[in-house]
């Protein structure tokens, strides 16, 4: 009787020689009717409880050899999976029953799924007694690779017509879950005896001082883990394991040579029946696949947030692609977010293939979609935001992602199912810049090319845009792009030299700690070699000159410069002066302003990092630094900084207030129209410069107006109005001694500066003209510092602006013994030229 269904079953035939064997197969691939016994769900295959979900008895899509279907069973507590298939003796002499078995990993438990056997020549009569197939533990709950299993029919059934075989497959001792049971490739028939010795299928490195050694058959358990029996180029390994049958693992005692050619020997291998493989030797060039470089593996799409009801599963999955060139052996990686991590599975992966990650009870969800991999303790993806890392077994960063909520673009995109990501898995850094919800219409794209892939390539070196220091030990240089990460200090050097303790990159920043504090205001040549960008664009060598500011304090810097009344949509600014021979940090210091209690009020700190101020510079800080050079080109070139907002300075008048790191006050200049020169028509995109920091910047007399020869502002460098540094011998010295009130050469003021030998000198400063008449009173009975200055505008007490020619200077000073100094000086007012 022909029972069998051809379409589910193959007829296969085998030749040796003049001998021949025909079997019938079932592998599988024909779609399950979802009934169960009495009714059939493949021709002449019955199961007690078969569905279309993968629970009990199911047609497992991609898990059969060379990812086939197969033929699956999930026992539980409460469920034992039998399985019935009726076979025809009719038309064979010796048959026999052969197929490929295996376990595959369910949950975390550890109950192993226990199979047996037994034959009846009824379908619904009695059958004999279980016969274990294997050992109890034979398919524990891990991850196997199918094996070949035979069983042979008893000698009572070899008369019957028809037989049939059923297998239970039961819930196994133990805690937890327990494992899935496969089956692929059954055949039913006669087979000539095995005389073909196992053949060598392949050598690979297996880790950094193993080997995989795979036979076509499995091998016999005593022969194949013989060390003896290996030899690498006169090396014998420390130990020999026979795993899954027909693949052996060798072991060393030291790490072999990536990318080295080797040559090993094998000699007495058997198979189960004696048959042995003749003595071979094989080339091979051996990579660990453990060693998987940074970026070699991309995470390269997540799911944090799935959404019932869309395409894809209900299920968190993350993809990672190999962009790497040898195969990967994924075992032992970790996988880690912000709260939890866990160890991935043995896999195999090949370049440029993709592989889903999902946690252990939902990834079959995802067979139909390519590779996958069951995750256990699966780290939860948080919608909120994670980090997420792919660790190797030395510990070190594989590849490394983080995602926020605001990565989505939209409340859209973050809550309706959307994967995100990468948009260009190449780039060598984090990818957190680069993720993008998932524009496919499944709304994720798990084991393929991703849908906003762009690969457009980036030719641009990053560029060097500033350094700094955050402490006395550690070095910030400032690049025009994000860097790769991976650095070793050769690309790092100092001279003279200096002892590096760690380096670091964080973005685009790239950070140098030194072993002892770097020495202040000396300078550095840093050597900058081998740095790139996330494209693999390297910088030439670069050479930084770098030197350690020293905390400006006060008495070191000062207010010079103040445009409070600008031109029609321009912006303001408040210049600063580093009156030193030292490059100085004011990063950490503040400008404000009082308030109408006369509290200070309006604080802006410069900088959070640090702000240098190299020797005898001026830094001009406004709102708008671009607007500012075009409104002032002569000072194009000079010391700019930009702050998002200056404290309110009104045209009307107020008070500029500088404050150092602590928050004291360094200095306060009380400004108003009134400061400007008497003769200026116009005020309106007029600075106030400072005559002398030697002066306090709350004596009026020590503003002025700057000079139009100038474009009556001077930011970022020397004011337009200057008196010498050096005081001659005279206890008076006038600077200019001629000068044009209406600026049509230098200055349009003279400062009169005075010098004593001891504090307390009580002194009056009068302008007279050469007939002798009073015209300006400049100090009357001052008490005097050790030395100071007033300045003349060229006008008289009432404002009026006096005619050129000679005037004289008279200062008395009296001190407190009771001397008395007289000292006369000639002042000329020039003419216009």
């Amino acid at each position: 009787m022909k029972f069998f269904n051809l379409i589910a079953y193959l007829v296969c035939f085998s030749f040796a020689g003049n001998a021949w064997s025909q079997t019938i197969k079932q592998d599988f691939e024909s779609a399950f009717e979802i009934q169960s016994f009495p009714e059939a769900f493949l021709s002449g295959w019955y199961g007690n409880d078969v569905r279309s979900t993968s629970s009990r008895i199911f047609q497992a899509n991609g898990a059969g050899i060379n990812s086939s279907k197969a033929l699956a069973v999930q026992p539980i507590s409460s469920f034992v999976g039998e399985l019935t298939i009726r076979l025809n003796l009719a038309e064979y002499s010796e048959p026999s029953i052969r197929f490929w078995a295996r376990s595959v990993r369910n949950g975390s438990g550890n109950r192993p799924a226990v199979v047996s056997y037994s034959f009846s020549n009824q379908l619904e009569g009695e059958f004999s007694g279980d016969v274990l197939l294997a050992s109890e533990n034979e398919f524990a709950n891990e991850d196997q690779d199918f094996r070949l299993f035979q069983i042979k029919l008893p000698d009572e059934f070899l008369s019957e017509e028809e037989v049939y075989l059923k297998i239970w497959v039961r819930y196994g001792p133990g805690s937890g879950s327990c494992a899935r049971w496969f089956m692929d490739d059954f055949e039913f028939g006669d087979w000539e005896e095995d005389r073909q010795p196992p053949e060598f299928v392949s050598v690979r490195g297996y880790s950094k001082d193993q080997l995989e050694l795979r036979f076509s058959e499995a091998l016999d358990p005593v022969f194949s883990q013989i060390q003896l029996n290996y030899d690498l180029e006169g090396i014998e390994p420390s130990e020999a394991s026979l795993k899954q049958d027909s693949v052996v693992i060798l072991s060393f005692s030291q790490e072999l040579e990536e990318g080295r050619n080797y040559q090993i020997a094998i000699r007495q291998i058997s198979d189960l029946v004696g048959n042995f493989l003749e003595d071979t030797t094989i080339n091979f060039v051996f990579q660990d696949p453990t060693d998987i470089a940074y970026k070699d593996l991309v995470i390269n799409e997540l799911m944090p947030a799935p959404r019932d009801g869309n395409d894809l599963p209900n299920v968190e999955y993350l993809e990672l692609y190999h962009q790497g060139e040898k195969d990967f052996r994924l075992g032992g990686l970790v996988l880690a977010n912000s709260r939890t991590q866990t160890e991935l599975h043995d896999y195999w992966l090949s370049a440029g293939e993709y592989l889903i990650l999902a946690p252990a009870s939902s990834a079959d969800l995802f067979q139909e979609y390519g590779n996958f991999l069951a995750v256990e303790n699966w780290p939860t993806l948080l919608n909120s935001g994670d980090e997420l890392s792919l660790i190797d077994l030395e510990g070190e960063l594989i590849d490394q992602i983080t995602y926020t909520t605001a990565t989505w673009g939209g409340s859209e995109f973050s809550g309706g199912g959307f994967s995100l990501e990468v948009v260009n898995p190449i780039l060598l850094c984090d990818q957190a810049a680069y993720l993008k919800p998932s524009i496919d219409p499944r709304r994720g794209t798990p084991g393929m090319e991703n849908s906003v892939l762009d690969l457009s390539p980036d030719e641009e070196s990053p560029q060097i845009i500033d350094y700094y220091f955050q402490t006395d030990r550690q070095l910030t240089i400032q690049f025009s792009e994000t860097i790769q990460p991976k650095l070793e200090e050769s690309f790092v050097s100092f001279n003279p030299s200096l002892l590096l303790d760690t380096i670091w990159v964080e973005d685009n920043l790239l950070i140098i700690e030194l072993e002892d504090e770097f020495p202040e205001n000396q300078v550095f040549e840093l050597q900058l070699t081998s740095i790139s960008d996330c494209s693999g664009n390297q910088i030439s060598s670069q050479v930084l000159e770098v030197i350690r500011p020293k905390i400006a304090e006060k008495g070191e810097v000062f207010l010079n410069e103040l445009l409070f009344n600008p031109k029609s949509g321009s912006p303001k600014f408040v210049e600063l002066v580093n009156a030193t021979d030292l490059y100085l940090d004011v990063g950490s210091w503040s400008i404000a302003n009082l308030d109408d209690q006369g509290e200070v009020n309006q604080i802006r700190k410069l900088s959070d990092g640090s702000l240098v101020m190299p020797p005898r510079s001026f830094l001009a800080i406004t709102t708008d630094q671009a607007r500012l050079k075009l409104d002032y080109p002569k000072s194009s070139n000079g010391l700019f900084y930009q702050i998002s907002s200056l404290p309110s300075y009104p045209i009307s008048g107020g008070t500029v207030l500088l404050l150092d790191a602590d928050g004291n006050q360094v200095e306060q200049f009380a400004y108003s129209e009134d400061l400007h020169h008497p003769l200026l028509r116009n005020p309106k995109g007029v600075s106030l410069e400072r005559v002398s920091v030697a002066s306090p910047a709350d004596f009026s007399g020590n503003w002025h107006s700057a000079s139009g020869t100038e474009e009556y502002a001077t930011p970022g460098r020397e004011n337009s109005l200057q008196i010498p540094d050096e005081f001659s011998s005279e206890l008076i010295q006038i600077d200019p001694e001629i000068f044009d009130p209406e600026g049509s050469n230098g200055n349009t003021f003279t400062t009169i500066r005075y010098q004593v030998n001891q504090a307390g000198w009580v002194g009056t400063f009068r302008i007279y003209d050469i007939a002798g008449r009073l015209l300006q009173v400049l100090a009357q009975n001052e008490i005097l510092g050790r030395e100071g200055l007033y300045t003349w505008t060229g006008v008289d007490s009432q404002g009026r602006r006096l005619r050129p020619g000679y005037y004289v200077l008279l200062v008395e000073l009296f001190d407190l013994d009771g001397r008395v100094q007289t000292i006369k000086k000639t002042i000329v007012i020039a003419e216009r030229i």
